[in-house]
């Protein structure tokens, strides 16, 4: 009896891994700094349509956030074109023209 809890002999078994458990525990490093995904309501993304809508019309500058798993960034312009076929918008400033995903847009401020 005394041998099986010397040298971790009662444990020496137990070092097997099962390759669900090795998965998540390499993944783990990975996806521990990321943010999710906020999730919008329809009057949030009815407004953000409006504002990209108005800027579109009367050429007014707009700001908007753009969610990244790290951190939002912002981009200001004013909106060229809006593709609802593909779910885009473009944005022009003046040094360049940035193409945004709908479902990335996170925040839409008038300037």
């Amino acid at each position: 009896m005394g041998k099986k809890l010397e040298e971790n002999g009662l444990f020496e078994s137990s070092r097997m891994m099962l390759p669900e458990h090795r998965k998540q525990f390499v993944n783990r490093p990975k996806d521990a700094g990321r943010r999710k995904r906020p999730a919008l309501d329809d009057q949030t993304l009815e407004q953000f349509a409006l504002l990209l809508l108005e800027s579109m019309e009367e050429r007014s500058e707009v700001t908007v956030s753009v969610f990244d798993p790290d951190r939002d960034d912002t981009i200001r312009g004013r909106v060229v074109n809006i593709d609802f076929t593909l779910r885009r918008i473009k944005l022009s400033s003046e040094t360049e023209t940035v193409s945004v995903r709908f479902a990335d847009i996170v925040n839409v401020m008038r300037v």
